[in-house]
């Protein structure tokens, strides 16, 4: 099944600032995550994941790694945190509704820089743009 609009993928580290600031604001105080969908129980399940530990979400002690947005609205869809636990670092897929969309277990140097980041255009710009617009309304 095809996604329904297009993605593009941002690192905390190159911005744009203002989507990452807006992710910190929507996800700025702990909750439960909420793994509901078949994809994500199975990947819990496969992955031998410690799911009470990475369906408490806590903002000050996880650290976020990328946002993914919608290319034609420049809004926030999903987001990635790295959290360590049970002896192990994950990357955890938070959607819109503190849903888990995913978990993956990381080596602890994974930064997650791939190519699929954009890091400067036309894109990036209108990210910018569009965040700074909803962080200031």
């Amino acid at each position: 099944m095809a996604p329904r609009f297009e993605t593009a993928r941002f690192h905390s580290e190159s911005g744009p600032a203002s989507l990452f600031t807006r992710v910190r604001h929507i996800l700025r105080e702990p909750a439960r995550l909420k793994a509901h969908g078949a994809h994500v129980i199975e990947r819990l399940q496969q992955r031998n994941a410690p799911v009470e530990e990475l369906t408490a979400f806590d903002p000050y002690l996880w650290e976020l790694i990328s946002a993914d947005v919608r290319t034609d609205t420049g809004r926030w869809v999903k987001s990635t945190w790295r959290v360590p636990a049970d002896g192990r670092d994950w990357w955890v897929v938070i959607g819109l509704g503190n849903v888990l969309v995913t978990v993956i277990q990381v080596d602890p140097w994974r930064r997650g820089k791939g190519e699929r980041v954009i890091t400067e255009g036309p894109l990036y710009a209108h990210v910018e743009h569009v965040n700074q617009n909803l962080m200031s309304s």
